[in-house]
């Protein structure tokens, strides 16, 4: 669950407090004693005068208005009072007391007061274009800060079809369907937003691929869902969104036994091992596979990192330690007449095997210069393995260009299943 703490808009209520689309037009102080303002019917054929308020109610207005500015709410909501109890309110009237209603509505964070008041200010003519858009981002930013998603959803709509644009509004419309509960409509509200990032060569925000991924998880879209990650993986990579990804590849159905180690070896790198079983599966694969030096490597590491514990002599992992250790000392102490032996041999498998021991040795340099002209000699069998485990390699030496040349040979082969999976992730990885 994503936490909805993340998701504060503190931002958006500062700009609704302060914006003034509630705000009345300056009222001039008019003296009681004034004559009127001549009007069209007065002087025949002269342009229409502009509407006013009387003086009455429109002193009332300004000190309303004078005290919110001074933060004083409730001698604010007494003159706001005393002005609705001036009788005979034209249209104008009753459009700036609606307006001035808002702004303390907003200032007391009373969203349905303000949105009521807002339509009532929008009725008359008088409310200009950019003070009803206004209006609208203000309400919508106050019914998402009092959670209250839906009328937040409704007030972005609004907003939009008056032609606002404001990304900072906009882009709560996804975050609200998904708070709201509303995962299909927050799935496209996101993906338009993203996908406008990416369109400007910008990255996506985090939340919003963070909510697109468990969206699209609610929904049970499982390939949305990976690729959701993958993204996130691309342009803000951690741990735990690597972690979800391996998860993904290891229950991949029919996923190659003969990936497995290569599976291992792609999740130390990114996610890292967080269990024990992690450690001793990979381990047993080695040696399975006769990479004993890597299997006590693994091993080791397990033990370094204390998730895994030394037990009985007759333990399982014990047993597998012993073995891992045993046939590692004897594969390091032929190592060297191996070598020069692969070298006559027609096939470059044995020559690429032999410098993957050397890496793993600790002869890293080496090691690799082995790989590559075994890989170069030509592997008659398994030669994408061998490329997989020769990218496992140049990235812990971080040699990203080498690693990333390699998968580009590798791009778009899929005769085992799970490898083009691996391919792509050690992409983004390096990338």
């Amino acid at each position: 669950m994503i936490q909805e703490k993340t998701l504060t808009c503190r931002a958006l209520l500062g700009a609704a407090l302060c914006a003034a689309a509630f705000a009345a037009p300056t009222l001039a102080q008019t003296p009681a004693s004034a004559a009127p303002p001549a009007t069209a019917a007065s002087a025949p054929g002269a342009p229409e005068a502009a509407p006013t308020v009387r003086p009455e109610m429109g002193n009332l207005l300004l000190d309303a208005q004078r005290l919110l500015g001074e933060k004083n709410a409730k001698d604010a909501a007494d003159k706001l009072r005393a002005a609705e109890a001036v009788p005979n309110q034209t249209p104008y009237e009753q459009h700036i007391l609606a307006r001035v209603k808002g702004a303390l509505a907003q200032f007391s964070g009373d969203a349905d007061m303000a949105a009521q008041q807002y339509q009532f200010a929008s009725e008359g003519p008088w409310l200009k274009q950019a003070d009803r858009l206004a209006g609208l981002y203000n309400i919508a930013g106050m019914y998402y800060n009092a959670k209250n998603y839906a009328k937040a959803i409704d007030f972005i709509g609004r907003y939009q079809q008056l032609g606002g644009t404001d990304p900072a509004l906009i882009a709560l419309l996804g975050q609200s369907h998904y708070l709201h509960g509303d995962y299909g409509n927050a799935v496209k509200a996101l993906e338009v937003e993203i996908g406008k990032s990416l369109a400007q060569g910008k990255p996506p925000v985090e939340i919003q691929l963070k909510l697109l991924a468990d969206s699209r998880n609610r929904l049970r879209d499982e390939p949305g869902y990976t690729k959701a990650l993958e993204t996130l993986a691309q342009y803000y990579p951690s741990k735990a969104t690597w972690r979800s990804l391996m998860a993904r590849l290891w229950s991949k159905p029919q996923l190659a036994s003969r990936l497995q180690l290569d599976v291992f070896r792609l999740q130390m790198a990114s996610a890292g091992m967080t269990e024990a079983a992690d450690y001793t599966e990979m381990a047993a694969l080695a040696l399975q596979e006769g990479s004993a030096i890597e299997a006590a490597r693994v091993l080791e590491q397990g033990y370094a990192e204390g998730l895994l514990v030394s037990g009985d002599k007759g333990s399982e992992l014990q047993r597998l330690t012993d073995k891992a250790r045993k046939s590692a000392a004897e594969d390091r102490a032929t190592l060297e007449k191996d070598v020069v032996r692969a070298k006559t041999l027609p096939d470059g498998l044995a020559m690429f095997n032999y410098g993957f021991n050397l890496f793993q040795s600790g002869q890293t340099e080496r090691g690799v210069a082995q790989m590559e002209q075994g890989l170069a000699k030509g592997i008659s069998r398994n030669a994408d393995l061998a490329r997989l485990r020769l990218v496992a390699a140049y990235a812990e030496l971080k040699q990203r260009d080498k690693a990333l040349a390699l998968l580009q040979a590798l791009s778009g082969k899929t005769d085992l299943v799970g490898l083009d999976d691996c391919v792509r992730y050690w992409t983004l990885l390096l990338r």
